[in-house]
C-alpha cells in the first residue's frame, strides 16, 4: 500500500463519502448541517441506501485539512467551515491561506473576461515578516475578491466593454487590486447594488480618458463623464421602456436613460460612453462611411434590418449589440466584433444610424488593407449592402 496504513485509507473513505453527502444536499441543509455525519446527509440524497458513516466532528484534523483543499469554489468554502464551528481550528490560517489563493485564479478564469482582467494575489511589502495579523488581513484581502467575483452575477456580459477598455488603455489589461473591491464599504452594500452597476463600479476603478487635454476619471461615483456636459448620473428604470418594446426587461442589468437617449441595458449605456472615448482618441479608426435616403433600394432596407436584428442573430455573426434611441426616432446601435473575431488585440465596430436617412459606419483597429474587417462586415451586412458600403457608394 505504499507504506499509507489501512486506517488512512479508511479515514479517507469516511472523508469522501461525508463530501458525497455535503455537495448532493440542499443548500439549506448544507449551512445547518453541523451535526450531520455522513450516513445522515448522504443517505438522504441516496434513497436511504447509504451505510452508516462517521460523524464529521470525528474525522481527523488533516483530513479536513485535505477536503477543504479539494474545494473548486468560496461559496463551498464557506459552506464547509459552517459544517462545524467548533472544527474551525482544524482550518488555521497556515491552512486556509493557500487554499483561498488557489481559489482565487480559479474563480477569476470562471468570469469570462479571459485574459483582459487579472486578479493578483495580494502581496505583502517586501522584507515586512509574516505574522498572525498580516496572515489575517491577507484572508480578509483574499475573501473580500473571491466573494465579489463568486457574488458579483454574470461578468461576462461586460468583455466587449472591457476589450474597449483594454484598447483605451493601451492594450493593458484591467488589474483588479484592493482599491477596485474597496469601492463597496461592506459586502451589504455590493449585494444590495444593481448587478450590472455593481461589475462596473468594480472594473472601472481608476479607469481615466482625457477630457479637454486632462486625464480624468472615467466613474465619479454613480455619474459617468459624457463627452460634452461631463459628469451625468443614469437612471436606472423600474421598468420596460417603450422605446424597446421586444428588448427582455433584465433587473440585473435594467433599461436606463442618460442625456436624453435610453438604452435597453445599463451596459449599453456604457458601451457607448467608451466607444466615443476610443473614436475620440484615435484608438479606433473609421475607416468607411456610407448614407442612403432612397427609401426604395434594397441597401437602404438591409441597413434597416440590421438595425432590428435580434441579439441572437448577433451571437452569430460573433458579436455583440449595443442600441441607443430617443424619443423622436434616432436609433443608433453598435455591432462590436471583438478578438475572436478579429484576432487578439483587434476589434472592428459596425455603428448603424437611423434618422430621416441609414447611416453606416466602419471603424477597426486592423491596419490596410483591412482584410479580417473586410470579413466580418461583409457577413454582418451580407454581401450588397456590404459591398456598398466598402466602396462607399452613398444613395441619395
Amino acid at each position: 500500500m505504499n507504506g499509507q496504513s489501512p486506517g488512512c485509507f479508511a479515514g479517507m473513505f469516511s472523508a469522501w463519502r461525508w463530501l458525497t453527502g455535503l455537495f448532493t444536499m440542499p443548500v439549506a441543509a448544507r449551512n445547518r448541517a453541523g451535526t450531520c455525519s455522513t450516513s445522515s446527509a448522504a443517505s438522504a440524497a441516496n434513497g436511504g441506501n447509504q451505510r452508516e458513516g462517521v460523524p464529521f466532528a470525528a474525522l481527523p484534523a488533516e483530513v479536513t485539512a485535505a477536503i477543504a483543499q479539494c474545494l473548486s469554489s468560496y461559496a463551498d468554502l464557506c459552506a464547509f467551515r459552517r459544517i462545524d464551528k467548533s472544527r474551525h481550528t482544524a482550518l488555521s490560517h497556515t491552512v486556509l491561506l493557500p487554499i483561498l489563493i488557489r481559489l482565487l485564479p480559479i474563480v477569476a478564469a470562471s468570469l469570462g473576461l479571459g485574459v483582459l482582467v487579472e486578479v493578483p494575489v495580494p502581496q505583502l511589502t517586501q522584507g515586512v515578516a509574516v505574522t498572525v495579523a498580516l496572515t489575517r488581513a491577507l484572508i480578509e484581502q483574499l475573501s473580500r475578491r473571491l466573494f465579489m467575483l463568486e457574488r458579483g452575477g454574470s461578468w461576462a456580459r461586460w468583455k466587449p466593454v472591457v476589450e474597449m477598455l483594454y484598447l483605451l488603455r493601451g492594450k493593458r489589461p484591467l488589474v483588479l487590486r484592493d482599491d477596485n473591491f474597496g469601492v463597496f464599504g461592506s459586502r451589504a452594500a455590493f449585494m444590495s447594488e444593481t448587478e450590472a452597476v455593481r461589475q462596473w463600479k468594480i472594473l472601472s476603478w481608476g479607469a481615466t480618458v482625457n477630457q479637454g487635454g486632462q486625464q480624468r476619471p472615467l466613474m465619479d461615483g454613480d455619474s459617468i463623464l459624457n463627452q460634452w456636459p461631463g459628469y451625468q448620473l443614469p437612471s436606472l428604470l423600474d421598468s420596460a421602456s417603450p422605446l424597446f418594446p421586444h428588448a427582455p426587461f433584465d433587473p440585473a442589468d435594467p433599461h436606463t436613460q442618460l442625456d436624453g437617449g435610453t438604452y435597453p441595458n445599463y451596459t449599453s449605456m456604457v458601451a457607448f460612453i467608451v466607444f466615443d472615448r476610443l473614436d475620440e482618441g484615435n484608438h479606433i479608426n473609421r475607416i468607411r462611411h456610407w448614407s442612403s435616403y432612397c427609401r426604395a433600394s434594397a441597401a437602404y432596407f438591409r441597413a434597416g434590418d440590421r438595425l432590428t436584428a435580434s441579439h441572437s442573430d448577433a451571437a452569430q455573426w460573433g458579436a455583440a449589440v449595443f442600441d441607443q434611441k430617443w424619443e423622436d426616432g434616432w436609433h443608433r446601435r453598435l455591432v462590436v466584433l471583438g478578438s475572436e473575431a478579429m484576432g487578439e488585440g483587434h476589434m472592428a465596430v459596425i455603428r448603424l444610424t437611423r434618422t430621416n436617412g441609414r447611416r453606416v459606419e466602419i471603424f477597426t483597429t486592423e491596419s490596410a488593407p483591412h482584410d479580417h474587417t473586410r470579413t466580418v462586415v461583409m457577413r454582418v451586412l451580407g454581401d450588397h449592402l456590404g459591398g456598398m458600403v466598402w466602396r462607399q457608394e452613398d444613395e441619395t
